[in-house]
């Protein structure tokens, strides 16, 4: 006979021994979810030690810019180094900002000479952007439509600009079928479409001469319309990354037509006036200056007139085809504005602005989310297909240097200004210079590299 009691007693016990195996495995699953969890909080910049510069090594980086300006690669710089807010959301801690040599050497006089004039750099002052503009203007632009579900990277630039040519294959033989391939906004982003990287802005103006005076034209349609039907497809959409202004410029088109707002407006309203960037503009030389005449601005380059460039872009077709309100370039701005779009892009798209931002590490202040994490990820993030090219949407996807890590993306402009974001440690480099005053001369390719690396190897 079966013993009912020893029986009962068994599965009793068994009882309690599975009782005790779920309670450990479910302590285990905690463990584990809450390390998962902690984990990704960090990767996402929450709960972060505080990121500090080696104030010894970072003299290595004040004796590098000081050499290129004795070299005369640059009459003078600001560099500001950013970390990323420790809550993920707050403006960026500013680790290092500097101002080196001076922000004017000349100036022409009444009477046509040209004299010496030197005034100290500051930290304040305002430059230039030239090509960093595509990424802090025009590429948030699109990112923008994007969210709004006004655009999509897959949409053919055709459908926005009416007669947009495709790109055609040249049949090597009679009869021979022509493939056709259509230009989308991503090949535009990623400088892949095959436009050509520029147009002659003198032959350009040529054209207009016999029909009366260009400058009371509209030679920015004009532009868009040769665009759209005469400039070479140079090669098959993705195939080749040719860096092109005329991408960009092509973009500020598309989005003037989805918004129906000029792309400076648009900025204005959407980018610009909720960061609450003090010294950010773009300047429509037509129209009265967004700044005051005594304003810090850095010149650029001496004009074959005698002129002195200061506060019109230094960029010919942004400022006579585009009167100053370009795709591809255009923006004015300060290290300190763009140590919040900085901050933001870090943050993963959302930002707690302080009234003083370029103090110690603040929070508080208005949670604002300008793009979702999602749409950061998309554009600041290497496209497998397109990752051969080195290009993210609107970036270069590299640090300066050697020592950034595989998140990281930058953009350079052609004055001499730059930022360098690296994503996995969390800190930004902006280097703005006037290279091109007085005269279009110098490199600073090396010296930005180099600096980036003292930067990369002084974080503690």
């Amino acid at each position: 006979m079966v013993d009912l009691v020893a029986l009962a007693k068994t599965l009793n016990l068994l009882i309690i021994n599975m009782k005790r195996l779920l309670a450990i495995i479910s302590l285990f699953s905690v463990a584990a979810l809450a390390i998962i969890i902690v984990s990704l909080l960090l990767q996402r910049s929450c709960f972060r030690p505080n990121v500090r510069l080696n104030t010894e090594r970072m003299q290595l980086a004040d004796s590098v810019i000081l050499s290129a300006i004795d070299n005369g690669d640059m009459p003078g710089a600001v560099l500001c180094v950013v970390s990323r807010a420790r809550d993920g959301e707050s403006m960026g801690r500013t680790l290092y900002l500097k101002a080196y040599g001076n922000l004017q050497v000349i100036s022409p006089s009444a009477d046509g000479r040209i004299i010496p004039d030197t005034i100290p750099m500051s930290t304040d002052v305002i430059f230039d952007l030239a090509s960093l503009s595509k990424c802090v203007g025009t590429t948030m632009a699109v990112m923008r439509l994007v969210e709004q579900g006004r655009l999509r990277l897959t949409d053919n630039v055709s459908q926005y600009i009416p007669d947009f040519k495709p790109w055609e294959s040249k049949p090597a033989k009679r009869g021979e079928k022509i493939e056709r391939e259509p230009i989308t906004i991503n090949h535009l982003l990623t400088h892949t479409s095959g436009l050509p990287a520029a147009i002659h802005v003198p032959t350009f103006m040529e054209r207009y001469e016999k029909w009366g005076d260009p400058t009371t034209m509209n030679l920015r349609d004009s532009l868009i319309t040769d665009l759209a039907a005469e400039a070479e497809r140079r090669t098959r959409p993705s195939e080749v990354m040719l860096y092109s202004c005329l991408n960009f410029i092509t973009l500020q088109a598309i989005v003037e037509t989805i918004t129906q707002q000029r792309l400076d407006h648009f900025l204005d309203q959407e980018l610009f006036t909720p960061l609450k960037l003090k010294n950010t503009f773009y300047n429509h030389i037509d129209e009265p200056a967004p700044f005051d005449p005594s304003a810090p601005i850095a010149p650029t380059e001496l004009q074959e007139d005698g002129s002195l460039l200061r506060g019109e872009v230094h960029d010919p077709t942004a400022r006579i085809i585009n009167r100053g309100v370009s795709g591809n370039a255009g923006v004015f701005s300060t290290a300190e504005d763009l140590a919040v779009i900085a901050s933001m892009l870090m943050n993963d798209g959302v930002i707690r602005i302080p009234s003083d931002r370029l103090t110690d590490h603040i929070t508080g202040g208005e949670r604002l989310r300008l793009f979702s994490e999602a749409t950061i990820d998309r554009f600041l993030e290497l496209d497998p297909a397109l990752a051969h090219h080195g290009r993210t949407l609107g970036w270069a996807a590299e640090f300066f240097g050697d020592l950034g890590s595989r998140h990281s993306f930058n953009h350079t402009g052609y004055t001499g200004t730059s930022m360098a974001i690296d994503r996995e440690r969390g800190v930004t480099v902006i280097l703005l210079t006037n290279r091109v005053h007085p005269h279009d001369k110098g490199s600073l390719a090396r010296t930005r590299a180099v600096v980036s690396n003292i930067v990369a190897s002084a974080l503690d």
